[in-house]
């Protein structure tokens, strides 16, 4: 019997839990979708953190070494890993300030999802952890339109105009700080048919 695994070639495989079974009917197939898609969701944020954990541990303790890598950045473009570096340090960065800094609950993090957390990342990291955890409960029920708004206004320190679509409004919304914008009126706006 052959070892298909060998310790520094590992080829694991989760394709099995996602498979989809296309002859399904309609309405089973619906649902066995949505389950599946539930499931990679929630397992992308949490693999995502966990990615970060063990980026970081190696990154750290120079574990690369022992894999016949120079440095991490060796390790990183290994043909198995295939991370750029810049991708590898968001992945560290996300766990070093969600989990290390805050100290917050690893499967809690995961639920927010890998965007927003990577989008509050410049909000949160200088706020003490009672002012993150309460930014985090704030902005957790959000809409994604209304989520990236809050955090473009809360990221906005040039004091740049925010250009958006209201369905509420059926308009555009130019939100601005008046001291330094000037709006220049550009009259009525007339569709043109071809």
């Amino acid at each position: 019997m052959t070892n298909d695994i060998s310790p520094y070639r590992p080829n694991p495989s989760i394709a099995l839990a996602f498979q989809v079974d296309e002859k399904l009917p309609d309405a089973e197939l619906t649902f066995d979708l949505f389950k599946k898609l539930v499931l990679a969701r929630k397992t992308q944020d949490l693999v995502f953190l966990s990615i970060g954990n063990m980026l970081k541990i190696v990154r750290d303790r120079k574990l690369y070494k022992h894999l016949d890598f120079d440095n991490f950045s060796q390790f990183l473009a290994s043909e198995e890993i295939s991370f750029s570096r810049e991708k590898a340090y968001m992945y560290i960065r996300i766990y070093e300030l969600y989990v290390d800094q805050l100290e917050l609950d690893p499967d809690s993090v995961a639920k927010m999802g890998v965007v927003r957390l990577s989008m509050m990342a410049p909000i949160i990291k200088d706020m003490t952890r009672e002012e993150a955890v309460q930014k985090l409960e704030d902005t957790k029920d959000m809409r994604y339109g209304e989520f990236v708004r809050e955090v473009k206004q809360g990221t906005n320190k040039e004091g740049k105009p925010t250009v958006y679509w209201s369905n509420e409004y059926n308009k555009w919304v130019c939100q601005y700080f008046e001291d330094n914008t000037e709006l220049i009126p550009l009259g009525k706006f007339k569709k043109y048919e071809q």
